[in-house]
C-alpha cells in the first residue's frame, strides 16, 4: 500500500479555494482508491487573516487522516499588501524573501516539524501550492521522494530567487494545464518529472437551472461570474461593460461569491454571496455565458464547471490558462479590451444557436480530459514511478 503524505496550507470542508479543493479531492480519491494519505494541514480556515479555526491535532474527513498545527501569527492583509509593495519595489538583491514568505504566511513551524518527525512513517510526499511557507519550508526538511502540484502561473512571486530551489526538490511536478507546464519548464527548466495530469470534475448534466431561476426569482436572461469578487480578478472591466451592454439588450449580471470589494450600483447587476453547490451549477446552466475576466489563473474551475453545464465562457485572452481552455475546446471567446468584451457579449447574446455550440463543444472537453479516473489513473502512475512501489 503506497503511503501518501499531503501538504496544503488549509484542509476542511467549510474550505473554498482551487488548490484546496483539488487538494482535498485528491486525498479523498487516493485514500479511496488504496493508497494510505495522511493530510499535514494548519488550523486555517481563512486565507485572508489565517486565523486559527479547526483544533489543532489528528481528526479523519471522509475516511482520510488530517494533522493540524496552529499557525503561529494572523495576518493583516492591509499591512501585507503595504509591505508586499515596497519588497516587490526593492532590488532582487537587496530583498528579505524568506522573511516575505513568512509574512505571507501561514506560517506554522510546528506544521514543518511535524512533517519532519512522521516521514519515516511514508513513501512520498504531494505538496500542493508552490507559493506558501507550508510547501517552501516543507520540502526542505522532507527526504523522501518530493511530487509538487505547483498551481503556477506568471506573477512577481514566482521569479523570487528561492523560488529555484523549490522548482528543482520535486521528483515530479503535476501541471493542472499545458500553459502552466510550458511556463515552469521555460522558467525553471526543473530535473523532475514534468507530467500534465489536469484535475477531476464529477460532471453532473442532470442538474435542473429552475432550481436557480425560482430561488432567486432570476426571470431575466443573465450572464455569470463565479468566484472570489476582488482586485485582481479584471471585473472592473466587466462592471463598465454590463453598464453599456444593459443599455440596448435586457440581460442581468449575477456575481457568486466572497465579496471583498465593492461592487458598483448598477441596475440588473445582483450579488448573492455564496449558494449550494447544486444551485451554483443550476445558474451556471441557465446563464447565457459566464465570465473569467482574471488574467492570472492557474487553472479556473468555474470555467470546467461552466463548461459541464453546456454553457460557453468569455475569458481574458490575457490569460495562457484560459486561452488554453478555448483553444482546445472551443468553448467560448476571448477578449482583451471593452470593446473585444462588448463584441462577444453580442455574439453570445444575439446568435444562441451559435452561443449553445460553444457550450456543447465546452461539455466535450471537460468529458474528454476531466473524467476523475482518467487523472487519479495518471496521478496514481507517477507516484508509483517515483516510489519505487508497483
Amino acid at each position: 500500500m503506497l503511503r501518501v503524505g499531503i501538504v496544503i496550507q488549509r484542509y476542511g470542508k467549510e474550505v473554498v479555494g482551487g488548490a484546496e479543493t483539488l487538494a482535498k479531492d485528491i486525498a479523498e480519491r487516493l485514500n479511496a482508491s488504496g493508497a494510505d494519505v495522511t493530510v499535514f494541514t494548519t488550523t486555517a480556515k481563512d486565507y485572508i487573516t489565517w486565523e486559527n479555526f479547526y483544533k489543532p491535532g489528528d481528526s479523519i474527513l471522509k475516511g482520510v487522516q488530517i494533522k493540524r498545527f496552529p499557525v503561529e501569527r494572523q495576518r493583516d492583509i492591509e499591512n501585507f499588501n503595504r509591505y508586499s509593495q515596497t519588497f516587490f519595489n526593492t532590488e532582487p538583491g537587496e530583498r528579505e524573501e524568506m522573511k516575505w514568505i513568512i509574512e505571507q504566511g501561514p506560517y506554522s513551524p510546528a506544521l514543518i516539524e511535524g512533517i519532519s518527525r512522521a516521514q519515516a512513517n511514508f513513501d512520498l510526499f504531494l505538496f500542493f501550492t508552490y507559493l506558501y511557507y507550508t510547501t517552501i519550508a516543507g520540502m526542505k526538511v522532507v527526504e523522501k521522494p518530493v511530487v509538487l502540484f505547483p498551481t503556477a502561473h506568471d506573477e512577481p512571486p514566482i521569479y523570487l530567487n528561492l523560488m529555484k530551489e523549490v522548482f528543482r526538490r520535486p521528483e515530479a511536478i503535476l501541471f493542472l494545464t499545458g500553459a502552466e507546464k510550458q511556463f515552469v519548464i521555460k522558467t525553471f527548466d526543473p530535473p523532475g518529472i514534468p507530467e500534465l495530469v489536469r484535475t477531476g470534475m464529477d460532471i453532473s448534466d442532470n442538474i435542473a437551472e429552475n432550481l436557480f431561476r425560482r430561488k432567486h426569482l432570476q426571470f431575466a436572461p443573465y450572464f455569470l461570474y463565479a468566484g472570489r469578487i476582488e482586485k485582481g480578478k479584471g471585473l472592473e472591466l466587466v462592471f463598465e461593460a454590463y453598464g453599456q451592454v444593459k443599455k440596448s439588450r435586457l440581460i442581468d449580471f449575477v456575481l457568486l461569491g466572497k465579496k471583498l470589494m465593492d461592487i458598483p450600483e448598477i441596475d440588473g447587476l445582483k450579488y448573492l454571496g455564496y449558494v449550494p453547490e447544486e444551485e451554483k451549477l443550476a445558474a451556471f446552466k441557465g446563464a447565457v455565458f459566464s465570465v473569467q475576466p482574471s488574467h492570472l489563473e492557474s487553472l479556473s474551475i468555474t470555467t470546467l464547471e461552466s463548461f459541464s453545464q453546456k454553457t460557453p465562457v468569455l475569458v481574458n485572452k490575457q490569460c495562457a490558462v484560459l486561452q488554453e481552455h478555448i483553444d482546445i475546446s472551443g468553448g467560448g471567446l476571448s477578449f482583451e479590451n471593452i470593446d473585444e468584451f462588448k463584441q462577444h457579449f453580442h455574439t453570445l447574446y444575439d446568435n444562441r444557436k451559435k452561443s449553445k455550440q460553444m457550450g456543447i463543444k465546452g461539455f466535450r472537453y471537460v468529458e474528454e480530459y476531466y473524467a476523475w479516473e482518467v487523472v487519479i489513473a495518471k496521478i496514481k502512475d507517477v507516484l508509483s514511478k517515483i516510489s519505487g512501489s508497483s
